[in-house]
């Protein structure tokens, strides 16, 4: 299973971090979100910021839907993959963050969505 990871930040709080990745096609069938789309995730580094690298491969483990380690699955809509994703970057950074979505959608749809989660 990949695991988030975090690396130091000097900023303290001071500055607000913004993370802008573009999303896989993660549906095998219909092949959404369509490219182009991006997700927002933002947050005041205390001392630790989200290592990008994870990060992305964290992302890419939503293609054809999230399976826990029985391989059953747990996460299979957008809605719910990016709930996920801000909730497990909140737990890891242990603070607040936003996530915004703006995907690209088949037929001609566009969804934005904001999540805001714990840590």
């Amino acid at each position: 299973m990949i695991e988030l990871q975090t690396i130091e930040n000097a900023t303290n709080g001071t500055a607000h971090l913004q993370h802008v990745l573009e999303i896989p096609p993660c549906c095998p069938v219909s092949k959404n979100p369509r490219s182009g789309s991006t997700i927002t995730i933002s947050y005041y580094p205390c001392g630790r910021s989200l290592e990008i690298a994870s990060l992305y491969a964290y992302i890419h483990t939503f293609i054809g839907g999230k399976r826990d380690e029985q391989g059953e699955l747990v996460v299979r809509d957008m809605e719910g993959m990016l709930m996920a994703i801000a909730r497990h970057c909140a737990q890891t950074l242990g603070q607040s963050v936003t996530l915004e979505a703006d995907l690209q959608l088949v037929p001609r749809q566009r969804m934005k969505l904001t999540v805001e989660a714990q840590g």
